[in-house]
């Protein structure tokens, strides 16, 4: 299937809030389910960092007018749970070290979306948007990314909305080589590289509507 956008204005646009009681079931079976497999593949749950990127990502793409059905809301939090999953084949030793990396440790770090990619195709619910967001989320809008390069729209949708959400959340996390950022360090990250590391419209959406939303509850998102 191919995503389209849905403007935010569409009398026909099925308007969802992002975790709705009636669709808060539906995320924590999803989860459930992401986690009993990744449990039985890789030996453990997902990541609290991939649990944040879900709860993002599904904010990003109801604002920008993407979650129309409730597989639409499935593909993203499978895609989102499991971006990271090739990492699982890299040595903690690379992934945990405190400073710079090698050429060739970054090298081996650039190959966990091919891993994860593979490793994916094994899920039980894996199509080709949750298999090509997993494979695509490091590519750039410049095309500048791994490890297609990829340009612009040819970089499926669903890598795209995961690229901003995964990015910002690890800009605001403490990291072994570095301390947090603040919310407004990622923001204008975010703002200084949209239509070179990130899509434009996406950028705009998120910084917004999704970020004010998210530090202060109840700011509307239209």
């Amino acid at each position: 299937m191919s995503r389209k956008w849905v403007p935010w204005n569409n009398p026909t646009r099925k308007v969802w809030n992002v975790e709705p009681s009636d669709h808060a079931l539906l995320i924590e079976t999803t989860v459930q389910e992401v986690n009993a497999w990744t449990m039985k593949v890789v030996g453990r749950a997902c990541t609290e960092h991939d649990r944040r990127v879900m709860d993002l990502s599904l904010k990003l793409a109801e604002a920008a007018g993407l979650l129309q059905t409730e597989r639409d809301v499935c593909q993203i939090v499978w895609a989102a749970l499991l971006h990271d999953i090739g990492k699982a084949a890299i040595s903690t030793r690379i992934l945990d070290k405190p400073g710079a990396l090698t050429p060739a440790e970054f090298k081996i770090i650039q190959q966990h979306p091919s891993l994860g990619h593979r490793l994916a195709r094994t899920a039980p619910r894996a199509d080709d948007e949750i298999l090509g967001a997993i494979l695509h989320h490091h590519e750039r809008w410049d095309g500048e990314g791994y490890p297609l390069g990829l340009i612009g729209e040819s970089i499926p949708l669903l890598a795209r909305v995961i690229k901003v959400t995964d990015v910002y959340d690890a800009l605001v996390s403490d990291r072994p080589y570095r301390a947090a950022w603040t919310a407004d360090e990622a923001t204008t990250y975010l703002l200084q590289h949209s239509g070179t590391a990130f899509d434009p419209r996406l950028i705009q959406i998120f910084a917004y509507r999704v970020l004010p939303q998210q530090q202060h509850p109840g700011f509307p998102l239209d």
